[in-house]
């Protein structure tokens, strides 16, 4: 039986690219012949897959200062933000007034009042404090009816973020 598999020249799986044929030139080394115009392209994705592997291991590790603290800072300005429209999202579905309670004698935990079982927890990443007591609270309407115009604000290693809430209309905007 005469099959076509058996005859084909194997040697060559690079799929007819070679780096040169994109104008790249690699001097000649000991891992290429002569006669060699490039890498192949299979070759240069091993180097960027191994290049993307020490790149995953070894940032992780560097400390880059004040860029963790920059980071967490945002992130738990975000958190905040996010549970402040929580509560008038739920004040406004389940027609009740609910409030979000800010306090600096419990600087890393927030509540909700009245409590559901649906609420966030309140508790803000490690590190991550509240630097000023804020109440705000909801009518069904989702307006804030106390605490409209205020703020609060998050501090995390020497980094600060305010989360601002718009008297009327409840927009939150962080700064």
């Amino acid at each position: 039986m005469n099959d076509e598999r058996r005859t084909t020249n194997h040697r060559h799986m690079n799929f007819g690219f070679r780096i040169s044929d994109f104008g790249f030139l690699i001097p000649q080394s000991a891992i290429h012949n002569p006669q060699s115009k490039g890498m192949t392209l299979v070759e240069v994705i091993a180097v960027l897959v191994i290049i993307g592997i020490l790149a995953v291991v070894v940032l992780p590790k560097i400390d880059f200062g004040s860029t963790s603290s920059r980071a967490s800072a945002y992130g738990a300005a975000y958190i905040v933000a996010s549970d402040i429209r929580y509560a008038q999202e739920f004040a406004m579905a389940n027609r009740v007034s609910k409030s979000v309670i800010f306090s600096t004698l419990t600087p890393t935990v927030y509540t909700f009042s009245p409590a559901s079982g649906l609420d966030p927890s309140g508790r803000l990443p490690s590190g991550v404090t509240i630097s000023s007591n804020f109440t705000i609270t909801f009518n069904s309407l989702g307006e804030p009816t106390t605490g409209g115009g205020g703020s609060v604000t998050v501090s995390v290693g020497g980094q600060t973020r305010t989360i601002a809430v718009v008297n009327y209309t409840g927009k939150v905007n962080i700064s």
